[in-house]
Order: structure tokens, then C-alpha cells, then sequence
């Protein structure tokens, strides 16, 4: 993708937005007293005098430093890289809390590896919304848990929810890009010094946004991208990328309903969109009343969706499905004239929206026990009757599904993920699940533990060994209140770390990273 100077203006181009992770620039080293804190919701109770050690992962943080890092074991010779981590890293200003732990502006991190030694840094994303607010010291709109401060008057037409660069990392070609979700543009950083340099247009038509998350075909090295927009009705838009510089751009096309998507599938021949359930009703967001998540209702007696879209700019066609809540996709690819689509699914989204979910209880210092866990599930599309069934590959609780990354669009048979052990959404360990048997390999690093989303990084003795290299995540904690990244063996996750890389402070809660090796 070429470099261009687009204007800074990063306002939401539709008229109702799937959901920009926004956020609060105070930095903290220990966990911050909230009693005095006003939450961005309608609906916050009394935080807890004493917060759960796992607030610490919606605690802010600040810049820093490119910092040599103590190790713990011993790192592989083969493990040479960065791997390279975007999430929220901002929570409040001005007295002025988010509502979800999933809410706060792009904090980029780089780990870096060779020799056997590690380095790390970390850095906000400059986007025109964390200058601005960080001029005037509070924030300036809503984002998509919480409404902007002010009241209703304030929050009038979704209160301008802004790209705030903090969902996925990716380095394509050379060239590190922060996403957010749903937004036109791509913020490109330093690779070395993770310092903001320009902006890039997404390159879906006009009018469309695309979701954070992408997929990089492994074989063909196209970069795809899909998203849409809201509004009367919902609209669905891609565009790929291609290795050669240029650029397709398939219309947008109308959904049959309205709903709340974070990731898709894409195969060989067509995109995948899982249209769950979680629909979404803007009146009461546009009047300013909601949250634009508050507007989000899971109605599971509907059904789910699948629309499938051929790349070659067929019409679309919509399959019914049993009802899932998905967060994440694994991977998905195509074994004649059916396609598998294989994800991590919830009966219920309770932990992100409803009575009391949990991703806004840490917030307030609380821990709220998980009900339903996320299963490994696989969609089964039959494309000569248009019909699907979904298996269940494995039991989890599982989230943050990865690969290999050389399987991308194609067939697989290993995907790593966390996996909770302690009634919790918030996961204490890892592990690796056998797609073809089933067979589930787990390690928990204990109750006082968070763990992350798993990262794959190949062996260069054998690259295209999905059960081979290493297995690398972060993970804080709840004893020391600091984080550190866990380096496990790819084939031997049961045996714990061989190595644990330690911060010397906590880093907040991180989605998405991406493995870029050294040549």
C-alpha cells in the first residue's frame, strides 16, 4: 500500500459505528482508588473499596522505553522476531471512567527477541483523537461502551465516535499498521520505534468502514478486509489488498439484518460473515440515551446468518445457522463445495452485554463469575443445498483462537487459544486443540494469573509445521501486579513455559498481536 496524506479527521463515516475502542490517558503504576470516579455508563454500581487484583487490566498506563528484559529459563536459539501487541492502554481523564475493559485508546507494543535475549517497548498510538483529548485533558465524544460526558445533548447522533487505532497489529509488506474497528483508515507506526508516522484509507468504497480484524491469504499474500456500515440497514464491504500494490474493491452489499460483528471468515473463493443474533437498534444510541453496546440486544430464538460472498463479486447468499456468539474466528478454508469455518462460540455474549457483564464489572473492581464459556466450533457449509450445521470440535473455555499462520484461508489442523480453568472469562493458561480429533492439550498457570491471546512464531528449521516453534503470550501477575510474556513449546504446552520474559510493570489488557520473524 502506498503511502498517502489523507486529511486527520477520523470521525466515523456512517451514521452509526460497530464500535470504536476509545479511551483515558492517565498513567498508573499500582491500581487507582475509584471511589470517586465517575463510570460512563448508566447503569455503574459502587466500586469496590479494595478492586480485584485483575482491574489491573483495565489500569492505565503510559510510554515505554525500549527496556532489556529479565528472563526467567531459557530462550530457543530459532526464536527470532517481534511480535508486536495492540489493545487498550487508557481509561480515564478527568475523573471520567470507561465503562469495559475493552475501551481505551491504541497502546502498541513491540517484543523483541534474538539471541537469545528480549527487549520491549510500548506507545500509544497518535491518533487525531488521543491528541486532541490530550490537549484539554478529557475526553471530547463517546466510544462504543461508553457514552461522552455531558448527557444526552452530548451524545446526540452516536457522540461522535473517532478511530482510535487499539484493536490489531499487523505488519504487511514491510509496513506496521493499528487498527480499529470500524474505520476507513489505517494508522501506519515505526517498526523500530513504534512512534506514529501517517494515515492510509482502507480502500473499501466510499462510505464503508472495515473491521479490525483482517486475513492475510498465506499462499497468495492478499490482505483482505471487510466491514460496512449501519444506518436504515446494514451494509456489508471488503477489499483485498493484493502482494503487487493493487487494490479490489467488491460494492457493498445489503445485509438482511442489523447486527453486532467483530471478526469473519474468508476462504479461497468467497467471504464469510457470521451474522449472529446481537441486533443492533440505533434510535435510542442516535437519541443520545445509549451506549452504542447498551444498543445491542442478543436474541438467540432468531437464529444466526452466515452470508457468504463470493470474491468474484456474485451475488451473495445467506444461510440459516444455529445461534452463536462469536467474538473470533480460527480459520476456515474449502474441501471441494464445502467450506469449514471454525471459531470460538458463546451461547450467550453475558460477559459483554446484559444485567452485569464482566468485561464492565472489572472496571468497578469486581470480578463477576463467568456462565458461559466459549466452545472450539466449526461451521459446516454445504454450498450445493445451501445449508449448514455447526459441530462442536471441543469444550473450553477457550478464547483469542490462533494459528499458524502459513494455514491462513487454508486447511488446518491445530489451533492454540487461551482456556480458562477457574470460572472465569478473564483465562489463566493455554491450549492447543487437535481440529481433526478433537484432542485437547491445556496448561494453567494458576488462579492468579491472566493469560492472553497465543501467538504463534515458527520454527525456521521447519516453518510450515503447525505443531512446531513456539507459543508466545502475555500474561500478568495478580501477586506482583506486573506482567510478563510466557514462551511455551508449540508441541508441548502441557509442560509450562520455557520461558517467562518479566516487565517491570503491568501492561492493561491486550487484544491482538502479530509475529514478524527476523531475516
Amino acid at each position: 500500500m502506498k503511502p498517502t496524506t489523507p486529511t486527520r479527521r477520523q470521525f466515523t463515516t456512517g451514521a452509526l459505528a460497530a464500535g470504536t475502542f476509545g479511551a483515558a490517558a492517565m498513567a498508573a503504576s499500582s491500581l487507582p482508588s475509584t471511589a470517586s470516579v465517575a463510570f460512563g455508563t448508566a447503569n455503574a454500581s459502587t466500586p469496590n473499596s479494595t478492586p480485584h487484583w485483575l482491574s489491573m487490566l483495565g489500569t492505565s498506563q503510559q510510554d515505554q522505553p525500549l527496556t532489556g528484559l529479565r528472563i526467567e529459563g531459557k530462550l530457543p536459539q530459532g526464536l527470532s522476531g517481534t511480535l508486536y501487541r495492540n489493545g487498550p492502554g487508557l481509561f480515564e481523564r478527568d475523573d471520567y471512567r470507561k465503562a469495559s475493559v475493552l475501551d481505551g485508546d491504541g497502546y502498541v507494543q513491540a517484543l523483541s527477541i534474538s539471541g537469545g535475549k528480549a527487549t520491549h517497548q510500548a506507545r500509544f498510538v497518535r491518533t487525531e483523537k488521543y491528541d486532541d483529548e490530550e490537549k484539554v485533558g478529557k475526553y471530547l465524544g463517546a466510544t462504543w461502551t461508553t457514552r461522552a460526558p455531558g448527557g444526552m445533548f452530548s451524545n446526540l447522533g452516536g457522540g461522535g465516535i473517532r478511530d482510535q487505532a487499539g484493536v490489531t497489529t499487523y505488519q504487511v509488506r514491510d509496513t506496521l499498521y493499528a487498527i480499529d474497528e470500524s474505520t476507513a483508515t489505517l494508522h501506519e507506526l515505526d517498526p523500530s520505534t513504534l512512534h506514529t508516522k501517517t494515515i492510509h484509507p482502507a480502500g473499501v468504497v466510499e462510505g464503508m468502514t472495515i473491521k479490525a480484524h483482517t486475513k492475510i491469504d498465506a499462499q497468495t499474500g492478499d490482505w483482505i478486509m471487510v466491514g460496512g456500515n449501519y444506518g436504515p440497514s446494514m451494509s456489508i464491504a471488503s477489499a483485498v489488498h493484493h502482494k503487487d500494490g493493487t487494490r479490489t474493491a467488491l460494492p457493498a452489499t445489503k445485509a438482511p439484518r442489523q447486527v453486532y460483528t467483530h471478526d469473519f471468515f474468508a476462504t479461497k473463493n468467497y467471504f464469510l460473515v457470521y451474522l449472529q443474533p446481537a441486533f443492533v437498534n440505533p434510535l435510542s444510541f442516535l437519541a443520545g440515551l445509549n451506549s452504542f453496546t447498551q444498543s445491542i440486544k442478543w436474541k438467540p430464538e432468531e437464529g444466526g446468518l452466515l452470508a457468504l460472498i463470493p470474491r468474484n463479486g456474485d451475488e451473495a447468499r445467506y444461510i440459516e445457522t444455529p445461534s452463536s456468539w462469536m467474538w473470533h474466528a480460527l480459520n476456515a478454508y474449502e474441501e471441494g463445495n464445502t467450506l469449514i469455518a471454525d471459531f470460538v462460540g458463546y451461547d450467550s455474549p453475558e460477559h459483554f452485554i446484559g444485567e452485569d457483564p464482566a468485561f464492565s464489572a472489572i472496571m468497578e473492581g469486581r470480578l463477576v463469575a463467568n456462565q458461559t464459556g466459549g466452545h472450539l466450533r466449526r461451521f459446516v457449509v454445504n454450498l450445493d443445498t445451501n445449508t449448514a450445521r455447526e459441530e462442536r470440535i471441543a469444550e473450553g473455555p477457550f478464547e483469542f483462537p490462533m494459528g499458524h499462520a502459513a494455514t491462513a484461508l487454508h486447511k488446518h489442523r491445530y489451533g492454540y487459544m487461551s482456556y480458562g480453568a477457574h470460572d472465569s472469562i478473564f483465562h489463566s493458561g493455554l491450549a492447543r486443540v487437535d481440529t481433526q480429533t478433537g484432542n485437547t492439550t491445556t496448561v494453567d498457570l494458576g488462579e492468579k494469573i491472566w493469560v492472553g491471546e497465543p501467538i504463534h512464531a515458527p520454527d525456521p528449521a521447519h516453518p510450515l509445521q503447525e505443531d512446531a516453534g513456539w507459543i508466545i503470550a502475555q500474561a500478568l501477575d495478580g501477586t506482583t501486579n506486573k506482567s510478563f510474556y510466557a514462551v511455551f513449546n508449540a508441541d508441548n504446552l502441557a509442560a509450562g513455559p520455557i520461558a517467562r520474559l518479566h516487565l517491570n510493570t503491568h501492561m492493561p489488557i491486550s487484544f491482538h498481536g502479530h509475529w514478524t520473524p527476523h531475516t
